[in-house]
């Protein structure tokens, strides 16, 4: 893509440089209106090709040869203009063409800026979005370190609980050891005498 659009910049510098050569030509007389009328269409290529190049997104990078051309052009009406014979419409439609360039440039970038306008409305949209997210899941982060910690407490006390039953259960069955040992030993008596 970068080597397309250098080439379309060499061509296009190219198109500019044969532009001045044509303009540094002398011509006389009779041939003076034909030489004028290559010289605009020259003009007209190298505009439509600077138009193309804008629609495209490439301005930032053709702004220098456009200003070369403008330079080039400028020369153009002069010369029409310093042109008895030739009509004067061809400078006003020249003026208007580089009118017409930079409204066209305008406007161009007035509908880029508002793209990015949208497209920067879509993130900040989108941050909201994730924030609102955000929120919630510290929230429910919190909600779920509260019920760890109580279930953490709860489960300390049940084992608490468990090991004192433990403990009783077995004190229980010592007591009920010793009884049956007592009643053993006072029926062994009992029968022994």
């Amino acid at each position: 893509m970068y080597q397309d659009n250098q080439d379309e910049d060499d061509k296009l510098k190219n198109d500019i440089e044969k532009f001045r050569n044509l303009l540094d030509e002398e011509v006389e007389g009779n041939h003076r209106s034909e030489y004028l009328s290559k010289c605009k269409q020259m003009s007209e290529n190298i505009k439509k090709e600077i138009q193309k190049r804008i629609k495209k997104g490439d301005e930032n990078q053709i702004m220098k040869l456009m200003k070369y051309y403008s330079q080039q052009n400028k020369r153009l009406q002069e010369m029409e203009y310093n042109n008895v014979d030739e009509d004067t419409s061809l400078l006003h439609d020249n003026h208007q063409v580089e009118v017409q360039l930079f409204e066209d440039n305008v406007t161009q970038r007035k509908q880029r800026l508002q793209n990015v306008h949208k497209s920067m409305e879509t993130v900040k949209s989108i941050y909201e979005k994730i924030h609102e997210v955000a929120t919630q899941q510290v929230d429910q982060m919190f909600t779920i370190e509260d019920n760890y910690t109580y279930a953490e407490n709860k489960t300390q006390k049940a084992s608490q609980e468990l090991v004192k039953a433990q403990q009783s259960q077995k004190t229980k069955i010592g007591y009920r050891i010793v009884i049956i040992c007592i009643l053993i030993v006072i029926v062994g008596l009992m029968f022994i005498k």
